[in-house]
């Protein structure tokens, strides 16, 4: 990856466009489709203006993850300190829109190391996060310590990103029961004390 010396100092905005065009373009037609030409075309500026600001397309991609995991960092930390803490990090988790933009990045990392290791960093530091607040939050909830925090964090993960993939594809056998069951579960888990 370049290490920018001068690139993009002088800012109008105009970085954090090509941050949102990038990341719908991936989303709309898949991170092949976001190429420098297609970037400048919906923020309507010339393609040198893309490497200005980003002296690589895996610059502009590092970047638009990075975005990203502390735009999901901020969202986990607001949905982990709310009143039913364990409902909010599910919606959060079967949110279609962000599991489709970390399945066009898991492709990408799939070509490209650095993007692979900024993946894995990036999800390492949410789920560490994850886990140090469900540690908290299952203490409050789950005295006898039944399920230790790492595993609810790895289930409620799982479960949602399989049907978030699946729904994707168009699969949906044993989605609504399955909804149903974890949404009865955390509700009673996170039903008042009397």
């Amino acid at each position: 990856m370049a290490t920018p010396t001068r690139a993009g100092k002088r800012d109008t905005g105009t970085r954090e466009k090509l941050l949102d065009a990038c990341a719908e373009i991936m989303l709309d037609e898949g991170y092949a489709a976001a190429t420098s030409r297609r970037v400048a075309e919906k923020v309507g500026v010339q393609r040198a203006v893309v490497y200005y600001y980003f002296p690589t397309m895996d610059d502009l991609y590092l970047a638009v993850l990075k975005r990203g995991t502390r735009a999901n960092l901020d969202v986990q930390r607001r949905a982990l300190s709310s009143d039913r803490p364990l409902h909010a990090l599910w919606d959060l988790t079967i949110d279609s829109r962000g599991g489709q933009l970390v399945m066009e990045f898991m492709a990408l990392g799939n070509h490209r190391k650095e993007i692979r290791a900024e993946l894995a960093a990036g999800a390492e530091r949410f789920r560490e996060a994850q886990v140090a607040a469900l540690t908290y939050i299952l203490r409050e909830h789950n005295g006898d310590g039944a399920l230790p925090p790492e595993v609810v964090s790895v289930l409620i993960a799982s479960i949602g990103r399989l049907i978030v993939i699946e729904s994707g594809l168009g699969i949906t056998t044993g989605h609504e029961k399955t909804l149903e069951l974890v949404t009865e579960y955390l509700d009673r888990f996170e039903a008042p004390r009397h």
